[in-house]
């Protein structure tokens, strides 16, 4: 049995058993995140665990009989540290202490010690409880304490298991506040906790309503009556404020309040866990202090179980079910019900695996995630969950591995959140992202169309109004000269119309905008003949020999797809050699987003990809993004007329379409345009 017994009630006769200190070993063992260990009197080492060995760096047959001394460093021990922590452990009940501790390698670590006295039933000093954290990184930066809730509550779970195994440790606990009150605010029960913070001792404070504790302005605005309502319509209800001692001393007190239900769902009563942060941040003390934490919450249920588990099922936050070693819902609580839709006697005694996706079934996260939890203790994991209506929700998943004394798991925790509402923050502000950069796209492209207006305004508009204002003025020199009047006249209309030519591609140009409303079925293989019909005698007159395969319906707006391919026909048939028999090939496939050279698409969409090649005069294979700008010609203008549009349409019609064009062409040998639809 050991030198103490722990014991434990047992339904329906209530027979106290004891609890064996080998069971007591075996739930701490388990634990790895705190060095739990127990010393004899004079501050050897009984016990061992998980957490020890992974601080501190020693196996238990390594340690086990040794005095707990060589955990410090030489200065420490020198100082007689070891020795003054068991003598204020004896003296005050526990004592705390932080510094540097040392590993088996020597390698030091920032450790958060506490060094708790037990009493037997005669109140004698049989031995000492230390915990040890390792808070090395919270020395560096003392303000790090990410994802504190969700440590505390997997935990908590981990240590649920029996609440009656710790009642020997929160009974020598007092950094909390743990008390109950009847339904309208009166004490029912006072711990050491709240004797210590609050300066009360039971007999004065026990049947006195808790408003006591409260300052004349939050009395007089009703703040503790706000809160028992809160509490009542939510199920419970957390603050923070100036709160008052025995003597009218004030301290910042942290208070959570838990409404407590009968098997009616009446409200019977409010558990109250208050924390004296004063002397330190609220994030410093909640990461030094969990294992109080929990203590401290099994000392607010020790007086009744049935209230206990009421409490754990009444949680809506969070999702909390135990597994067993297969998957099998084992229990339910309200938190549970809340976020997946399901009552519990609908989901206990079914796979867990219900609440995954179709494809995450297929790909077996489920049992991988049992499997990882299986080899390293736990597992965390986010994705889309599905309700029971069949709605789905943002889940953020922790299943811890639960295990017997012989190290056999004997099946899960799982705690579940429900981080839609930032998954869709999340999701927003990637599209936000994603908008500002296609219209940053779009704004730098209007700004090279603007330029190149700008140089069709400043140049190209301004030559031919110069000839005609040179020619207009030489006319009264040549007034007795017909012809020669005649021939600047010509000129003149020549001009004129090479004017009015390119006012009309620049509107041409300016009315292609792209409608998705527009948009309809659109036969290409009409829509070339078409443009064929309208290009008949350019044609006829160069002897072209057009090959055309057959093309595919696309979704897009009729009219621009005609130009689309009369700019481009036109284009092969202008820029043909002399004497040579023009050739133009129009070719269709399909392919998909990933296999397009630039990319349209990372994923397996269809497009159609259509080319047309000719045997034309060709253009420089550096010039391929170049000839698709505004007023860009790559030929001699007295050769071959035109305004330099003509492609740059092609290419907003095919902005407009969501598809993409791109040009290749050799010297002598001819050019080839490619553009890709959407199937």
């Amino acid at each position: 049995m050991g030198q103490f017994e722990l014991y434990r009630s047992t339904s329906p006769s209530n027979i106290p058993h004891p609890l064996e200190v080998e069971d007591f070993k075996g739930l701490i063992y388990e634990v790895q995140d705190y060095a739990i260990v127990l010393l004899d009197t004079n501050g050897n080492i009984t016990s061992w665990n998980k957490g020890a060995e992974r601080i501190k760096g020693y196996l238990a047959d390594e340690v086990i009989g040794r005095n707990f001394r060589i955990f410090y460093c030489q200065e420490d021990r020198a100082d007689g540290l070891p020795e003054r922590l068991l003598l204020a452990a004896r003296e005050n009940g526990r004592a705390i202490h932080e510094g540097w501790r040392a590993r088996k390698d020597g390698t030091r670590f920032w450790g958060d010690i506490t060094v708790t006295a037990v009493h037997d039933k005669q109140g004698e000093v049989m031995g000492y409880l230390k915990i040890t954290r390792d808070l090395t990184e919270r020395k560096k930066a003392e303000d790090n304490y990410t994802n504190f809730l969700e440590d505390l509550t997997q935990k908590n779970q981990e240590l649920k298991l029996s609440e009656e195994r710790y009642h020997k440790m929160v009974s020598e606990v007092t950094d909390y506040v743990v008390i109950s009150l009847d339904k309208n605010g009166y004490v029912l029960d006072w711990n050491k906790g709240a004797e210590r913070v609050k300066g009360y001792k039971a007999a004065e404070i026990i049947g006195k309503n808790f408003r006591l504790f409260y300052t004349k302005e939050d009395k007089e605005r009703k703040l503790p009556e706000a809160l028992l309502k809160e509490a009542t319509d939510k199920g419970s209800v957390t603050h923070e404020g100036w709160r008052l001692k025995k003597g009218g001393t004030r301290y910042w007190g942290s208070v959570a309040i838990t409404a407590l239900h009968n098997e009616q769902g009446q409200i019977f009563g409010f558990s109250k866990v208050t924390k004296d942060l004063t002397e330190k941040k609220i994030a410093d003390d909640k990461l030094a202090n969990f294992a109080d934490e929990l203590v401290f919450t099994n000392e607010e249920l020790k007086k009744s179980e049935e209230r206990y588990h009421k409490m754990v099922a009444e949680v809506k936050d969070y999702a909390i079910l135990m597994l067993d070693k297969n998957g099998i819902i084992q229990n339910w609580n309200a938190g549970a019900e809340y976020i997946k839709g399901y009552t519990a006697k609908e989901a206990v005694g079914k796979s867990f695996e219900m609440f995954y996706t179709q494809e995450d079934q297929k790909n077996k996260i489920p049992g991988k995630l049992l499997e990882e939890a299986s080899r390293n203790g736990r597992v965390s994991h986010e994705g889309w969950r599905v309700r029971k209506d069949g709605s789905k929700f943002w889940g953020h998943v922790v299943i811890t591995a639960l295990h017997d004394l012989n190290n056999s798991i004997i099946g899960f925790s799982k705690v579940t959140r429900d981080l839609t509402e930032r998954k869709k923050a999340e999701d927003q502000s990637k599209e936000d992202a994603v908008e500002l950069e296609r219209k940053n796209r779009s704004l730098e492209r209007l700004n090279s169309e603007i330029s190149s207006f700008a140089y069709v305004a400043s140049h190209d508009l301004k030559e031919p109004l110069r000839k005609i204002q040179t020619f207009a003025s030489r006319i009264p020199e040549v007034i007795n000269n017909p012809e020669a009047i005649t021939e600047m006249l010509h000129k003149i209309s020549a001009s004129a119309f090479r004017m009015q030519k390119l006012m009309d591609d620049l509107l041409n140009y300016s009315l292609v905008s792209g409608n998705a409303s527009n948009f309809q079925k659109v036969d290409l293989n009409a829509a070339v003949e078409t443009v064929l019909k309208d290009l008949e005698l350019t044609i006829a007159d160069k002897n072209a020999q057009l090959n055309i395969s057959k093309l595919p319906v696309v979704n897009g707006i009729p009219f621009q797809l005609e130009q689309l391919f009369l700019n481009i026909l036109s284009n092969a048939l202008k820029f043909s050699k002399p004497d040579v028999q023009p050739i133009i090939d129009i070719t269709s496939s399909t392919l998909h987003g990933k296999d397009i050279p630039l990319g349209l698409s990372n994923d397996m969409k269809k497009y159609y990809k259509i080319i047309v090649a000719d045997n034309g005069i060709g253009f420089p294979e550096e010039h391929s993004q170049k000839i698709f700008e505004v007023f860009q010609k790559l030929h001699d203008k007295r050769t071959f007329a035109g305004s330099g549009v003509g492609l740059a349409i092609v290419k907003r019609i095919m902005e407009n379409h969501g598809g993409l064009v791109m040009a290749e062409g050799k010297p002598g040998i001819g050019a080839t345009f490619t553009m890709f639809f959407s199937a």
